[in-house]
């Protein structure tokens, strides 16, 4: 009986004394964590002076006005191919021409208009854009680059109440290619003053724009 009284005070001993211990033993409070942040330092702003930019100054191009010269020398004339041994040809107009049109078309070059212009100052005129279909204006071009002009004929007997312009509508498609008719017959015209009559044989190109 001794020995069970020991062991139970013993066990209730342990109980108690566990039991104490477990009322005294207390858990440490968990320090609080404080997170320094860095102190960061605004650098002192430092006023920089900025150089001074002037202006640029603006410049302005003027394009100068197109000059050309009209060759005078043999030198210059080569340069625009026309060599002093230049032969003569006739050039008629054509209704959509103007002269730097044909200088582009016979000499490669529309400058040369105002030479062409200058040949043919006392036919135009003082106004060069102003030049009239059908008319001829005289060209030169060195001589092996000119060949014989041939022109054939037809005969147009003239009929009661036709004129000029009316022949050149029937023959040519074209009243304005009454000036044809004038210059192929200009002698036969003057011996009758000028003067179209019935019967009178009129000569007419079978082409009027001849191959080169």
């Amino acid at each position: 009986m001794n020995a069970k009284r020991i062991c139970i005070v013993t066990i209730a001993g342990l109980l108690v004394f566990s039991g104490c211990a477990k009322e005294v033993v207390e858990e440490a409070p968990t320090p609080d964590v404080v997170t320094m942040e860095p102190v960061v330092e605004e650098a002192p702003e430092i006023e920089e002076e900025l150089p001074v930019m002037e202006p640029e100054e603006e410049f302005i191009t003027e394009i100068p006005p197109a000059t050309i010269e009209i060759p005078e020398t043999p030198a210059q004339d080569v340069e625009l191919g026309l060599h002093p041994d230049s032969a003569l040809f006739r050039y008629m107009i054509r209704p959509d021409d103007w002269l730097s049109k044909i200088a582009l078309k016979e000499y490669g070059d529309p400058r040369v208009w105002r030479r062409i212009y200058e040949w043919n100052r006392e036919t135009i005129g003082g106004n060069p854009n102003l030049i009239y279909p059908y008319h001829e204006l005289d060209l030169f071009k060195p001589e092996y680059e000119v060949t014989e002009q041939i022109v054939d004929f037809i005969v147009h007997e003239v009929q009661p109440g036709e004129n000029l312009w009316s022949i050149a509508v029937k023959e040519y498609a074209d009243g304005k290619a009454w000036s044809i008719l004038f210059w192929d017959n200009e002698e036969l015209l003057n011996a009758n003053s000028g003067m179209l009559k019935p019967g009178m044989r009129l000569q007419v190109r079978m082409q009027i724009w001849s191959e080169r």
